[in-house]
C-alpha cells in the first residue's frame, strides 16, 4: 500500500507542476488498498536476500474500448491487453531505509497496432529518520509515459500512435514534527522530453520548491500555512513567432493537515497562484489554487476519499494564454468480506484555456471489485464511462471501457 500511495503522490506532484496528463504505469496494488486487511492470509511474505527485502507482482489484464481515439464521430472501438510486471527492493539500517522500484506495462490491441505502446517507471527512494518526528529522503526516477487519447491536448490523428515521453526527476522531503509544530519542505526538478521531433515544443524542465509550517491544534491535526513557487523553462524558449514561453507561478495557501492514526488522513489547502509569463505582452493572472488528498475512514472496513487540484498548468494550444485546471475526485472503497473489495469513484475535471473563452468538462464514473483467491492471487472486474463537453465540438466525446484482471504477488 505504501508503495501505491507514493506513486499517487508523485502523480499528484506532476499536475501540481503544472505537466500535462498521461497514461501512468500504475504499481500493482489492490483495488480498495485504503481498507485493505492486515491479514496473512491474503498478504504474501517478501522474499528476504540478506539485507533485501524483494516482492514482486504481475498483472494480466483484458479490456474493451468503445472509443479508442476519444473521437466525437467515427468512433472505433477495439481490445486490447496489458501485461505488467513489478519488482522492488527495500533495504532497512537503523534510521537508513532505501527502496528500488521498476515497473512495465506492455499495450497490445487487437487491431489498432499503432496504439501499442510500452510504459515503465523506474524510482529509488533514500529515506533517513533520525527520530519518530523527523524524516529526510530524496528520490530520482525516469519514467516512458504514454499520453492519453483522452487528454485534452492528446493527438487527434487516428494514423499516428499517442504520444511517448522520457520524464526523469528528483526531489528533496524534509518533514519534521516537533512537539506541536510541523515543519515541510519540498523541492523538486522534473524534465519532459517528448521523443518524437515534431513535439519538440513540448519539451520543458518544470522546477518547484514548497514550504509548510503548521500547528497541532489536537492529536493528528494540525492547521498549516505554505507557500510555493512553479518555474518552467522549455527547450525551445521562443515560439514561432518570438514570444517568451518560460514563465513562474507562486502562490500560498492555508489548510488542514492529518496525520495517519486517525478517523481523517492527509491534507487539504486552499489559497491563490499568481502566474508570471516572461513575455512582457502576455497579461499575468491570478487564480485560485486548491490541492487536496484526505481519506476518512467512518469504519474498518470502509474508506472515504478526496482528491481536489485547482491551478495554473502547461498548454501548447494555439491561441491560449495559458490554461487552468480544476479536478475533483471522490472514492468509496468498501471491504465487502474479508476477501471481497469494491470502489466506486466520481470525477470531474474542467481545462480553461485563457484568452480563448474556450472550457473542456470531462466527467467520469468508474466502478472495480476484486476477489481475494489467495496471498498470491486475485481476480478483479472494472468499467468506466466518461464524456467529455467543449465549445470545440471536435472536443467532445463518450467512451466506456471495461475489463477483467488477473493479478499475482510474491
Amino acid at each position: 500500500m505504501k508503495a501505491r500511495h507514493a506513486f499517487a503522490a508523485l502523480v499528484l506532484d506532476l499536475v501540481a507542476l503544472g505537466c500535462p496528463a498521461f497514461a501512468q504505469t500504475e504499481t500493482i496494488g489492490s483495488t480498495a488498498p485504503s481498507v485493505y486487511p492486515d491479514d496473512g492470509a491474503y498478504r504474501s511474505a517478501p522474499l528476504r536476500l540478506g539485507g533485501l527485502s524483494l516482492t514482486t507482482a504481475a498483472n494480466v489484464r483484458i479490456e474493451y474500448d468503445s472509443n479508442v481515439y476519444a473521437a466525437h464521430t467515427a468512433r472505433q472501438d477495439d481490445v486490447y491487453t496489458d501485461l505488467s510486471g513489478q519488482l522492488r527492493a527495500d533495504h532497512g539500517s537503523g534510521p537508513l531505509t532505501i527502496t528500488g522500484n521498476a515497473t512495465a506495462t506492455l499495450r497490445r490491441y487487437a487491431s489498432r497496432s499503432t496504439e501499442n505502446s510500452d510504459r515503465w517507471l523506474l524510482d529509488a527512494t533514500a529515506k533517513w529518520s533520525p527520530s519518530p518526528g523527523s524524516a529526510l529522503s530524496v528520490r530520482a526516477l525516469w519514467q516512458r509515459a504514454i499520453e492519453d487519447r483522452s487528454d485534452t491536448e492528446a493527438r487527434a490523428d487516428p494514423d499516428s500512435g499517442p504520444r511517448k515521453f522520457d520524464i526523469t526527476g528528483a526531489e528533496f522531503h524534509y518533514r519534521a514534527l516537533p512537539g506541536r509544530l510541523l515543519f515541510d519542505v519540498q523541492a523538486s526538478a522534473t524534465h519532459f522530453d517528448a521523443l518524437s521531433a515534431i513535439d519538440a515544443d513540448r519539451d520543458f524542465t518544470a522546477i518547484n520548491g514548497q514550504a509548510t509550517l503548521g500547528l497541532r491544534l489536537s492529536g493528528t491535526f494540525f492547521a498549516t500555512a505554505s507557500g510555493f513557487v512553479n518555474r518552467r523553462e522549455f527547450r525551445l524558449s521562443r515560439t514561432p513567432a518570438g514570444f517568451e514561453r518560460d514563465s513562474t507561478t507562486i502562490g500560498g495557501q492555508i489548510g488542514v493537515n492529518f496525520e495517519p492514526g486517525g478517523l481523517f488522513e492527509g491534507s487539504l489547502g486552499l489559497g491563490i497562484f499568481r502566474f508570471d509569463p516572461d513575455e512582457p505582452t502576455m497579461p499575468k493572472r491570478t487564480g485560485l489554487s486548491l490541492t487536496g488528498a484526505l481519506i476518512y475512514r467512518p469504519s474498518r472496513r470502509t474508506a472515504l476519499l478526496l482528491d481536489a487540484f485547482n491551478g495554473d498548468v502547461a498548454t501548447f494550444r494555439t491561441g491560449a494564454q495559458g490554461r487552468t485546471d480544476t479536478r475533483l475526485r471522490g472514492s468509496v472503497q468498501q471491504e465487502i468480506r474479508h476477501n471481497f473489495f469494491a470502489t466506486l469513484s466520481a470525477g470531474w475535471r474542467k481545462s480553461t484555456f485563457v484568452g480563448t473563452g474556450i472550457a473542456e468538462n470531462t466527467a467520469t464514473l468508474s466502478a472495480q471489485t476484486e476477489y481475494v483467491v489467495g496471498p498470491n492471487l486475485s481476480l478483479s472486474l472494472s468499467g468506466e464511462i466518461a464524456k467529455r463537453t467543449s465549445e470545440r465540438v471536435v472536443a467532445r466525446f463518450e467512451r466506456f471501457r471495461g475489463g477483467i484482471s488477473l493479478r499475482a504477488r510474491f
